[in-house]
């Protein structure tokens, strides 16, 4: 990986920051500290005795804003690629822009909030690649309301798909990620908000159950030699900032291969704040 890759802005919770400007004397020295934290792979039984050495990513929601930089930021580490996507046009459209880099995805479209549908699309994508390492899950949906006026129901609604399908994500995906060498679950999420955006009160509590519920099964996970670890997005993401798809992309990839951690936050530098060199992991 080049010392000179763009780095993304970012803020532990402490609230110091390093900027992306600020680092590039430091990159090539944090990009062989990222290779060298890279969990090994070392061979193990395959059924048919042989030994298994790839590692396979699932995306379950890669969405439209950095799902693809995500993607290709993996493959670039030699990772099998798979998706889970809520329709097939957007599946053909990830397929088609990594098709370029000569990146192959195997995917098949499953709707997050129906169990069963999603834990034989993540297990059968998980064979496709050769075996699950890395399961990020990144589906959300977000209906606009405020705290005092949203129906219930639309509460219920937005639920399951922000909190109740990553957990049948993770659900789905202990039993192919259990004994693989670097196992690791990524959850997208926010810092929890006491004074949500204008109308997104429902994607903030959404947000802030996923956060509570990955710290729930931490330990539980852990205990099965799989790491959960949370990535929290605290800016708009867009080709032209404040957080671009590269740099999360990026800030995805550390967040997996930094040897500790649970939480890793990305925001914008505010620059009426000293920046400071100082881990990614929280």
């Amino acid at each position: 990986m080049s010392s000179t890759r763009a780095r993304a802005t970012t803020q532990v919770e402490a609230g110091a920051t390093t900027d992306a400007n600020a680092r590039a004397d430091a990159g090539a020295a944090n990009d062989a500290a990222a290779k060298a934290a890279v969990p090994a792979v070392p061979a193990v039984a395959a059924p048919d005795g042989g030994e298994v050495t790839s590692r396979g990513l699932v995306v379950v929601g890669p969405g439209a804003s950095f799902g693809v930089e995500l993607l290709r930021r993996f493959g670039e580490e030699g990772f099998a690629l798979g998706v889970v996507t809520r329709s097939a046009e957007t599946l053909g459209r990830i397929r088609g822009e990594l098709a370029a880099q000569e990146l192959t995805v195997s995917g098949l479209v499953a709707d997050v909030t129906d169990a069963a549908g999603l834990t034989r699309a993540i297990e059968r994508v998980a064979t496709e690649i050769g075996g699950l390492t890395a399961l990020v899950y990144n589906a959300k949906i977000s209906i606009r309301g405020a705290a005092l006026t949203v129906a219930p129901a639309t509460l219920t609604e937005t639920f399951a798909v922000n909190v109740t399908g990553a957990l049948a994500t993770i659900q789905a995906g202990v039993g192919p990620l259990t004994q693989r060498p670097g196992a690791t679950i990524v959850l997208t999420s926010t810092s929890p908000r006491t004074a949500p955006v204008a109308g997104r009160f429902t994607l903030a509590v959404g947000k802030s159950g996923l956060t509570a519920l990955a710290e729930a099964l931490r330990p539980v996970l852990a205990a099965r030699g799989v790491r959960l670890r949370t990535v929290l997005l605290d800016g708009r993401i867009a080709p032209d900032g404040p957080l671009r798809p590269r740099d999360v992309a990026e800030h995805f990839w550390q967040a997996y291969a930094a040897p500790r951690g649970d939480i890793f936050r990305l925001a914008p530098v505010r620059r009426d704040t000293p920046v400071a060199q100082l881990p990614l992991e929280v």
